[in-house]
């Protein structure tokens, strides 16, 4: 099951295992009701996401092409890198690229965002619980991105040894969805939001630094060519960047409204749009 199903399965259990019925109209604060009204947000925050693109200015599409140009570059030294890197292995790197992996780990996202979300819904800090659900949001929607990007281009991840030029489009074989890094892209996702949120300067550089060493430690495990950790650390930081900005443009809410409602089978999901 790929990560971004997990990561949604997960938050939507905070959801469904209690009857709740979303009413706008209503100024109910109780637990359930802001769990409800949260995961709204993330719905809305989901269209705006995926929209985006129809709403870039000349500024987006210049880091948009920044960032093909750059993992198309690095593409061509993937071969280069991996060599020098097979020749440096020692414990204390093996021992780093031991952090950097848990980092880029999905439990990562679910402990980290799950902690900060559930601290801040029991002890009513709504800036605290609203980070917590922009950790799970910009890692389901960067994941979304990420693993539909893997399936398609199909690309050989290095240990196959059939080089970084081998791609089979449309597959789900393990070993030929490596473009782009999904640990790099859940660890820049994560760090991203966290960033914008602390404001501090000092836990910026730590955060993006742990970030660096899991994109880096993806290539030295050699589960991944280094364009590969481009594009997937970028695809994390710009969503985790955008979901984490409060001056998104995004007229979603004006034009789409859903009901979370109890019905005999369980609960009922009416969207208008």
């Amino acid at each position: 099951m790929k990560f971004y199903i997990k990561v949604f399965l997960f938050f939507l259990l905070l959801i469904i295992a209690f009857p709740i019925q979303i009413n706008s109209q209503t100024k109910e604060t109780n637990l359930f009701k802001t769990i409800g009204n949260d995961f709204k947000i993330s719905f809305y925050d989901g269209l705006c996401t995926f929209s985006s693109p129809a709403r870039f200015g000349k500024y987006d599409w210049i880091k948009a092409g920044a960032t093909i140009a750059t993992t198309v570059a690095f593409m061509n030294f993937d071969k280069d890198i991996r060599r020098e890197l097979s020749k440096n292995h020692n414990d204390t790197k093996d021992k780093i690229a031991d952090i950097g992996n848990g980092y880029g780990n999905l439990i990562t996202p679910v402990l980290l965002g799950g902690g900060i979300y559930s601290y801040g819904l029991f002890f009513k800090e709504d800036y605290v619980r609203e980070t917590g659900r922009m950790i799970f949001e910009s890692v389901l929607f960067s994941g979304i991105i990420t693993d539909a990007t893997k399936i398609i281009a199909g690309r050989s991840r290095p240990y196959t040894e059939r080089g970084p030029y081998f791609y089979k489009m449309f597959t789900l074989d393990e070993g030929l969805i490596s473009f782009p890094s999904g640990h790099a892209t859940v660890a820049f996702a994560v760090s991203s939001v966290l960033a914008n949120r602390i404001h501090n300067v000092y836990a910026s550089i730590g955060l993006y630094t742990l970030s660096t060493v899991t994109a880096l430690s993806r290539v030295y495990s050699d589960k991944h060519w280094t364009s590969d950790v481009v594009l997937g650390s970028a695809i994390g930081y710009f969503v985790g960047d955008y979901i984490s900005t409060e001056n998104k443009k995004c007229n979603s809410k004006n034009k789409v409204s859903y009901n979370i409602y109890p019905s005999i089978n369980g609960l009922g999901l009416k969207i208008c749009f």
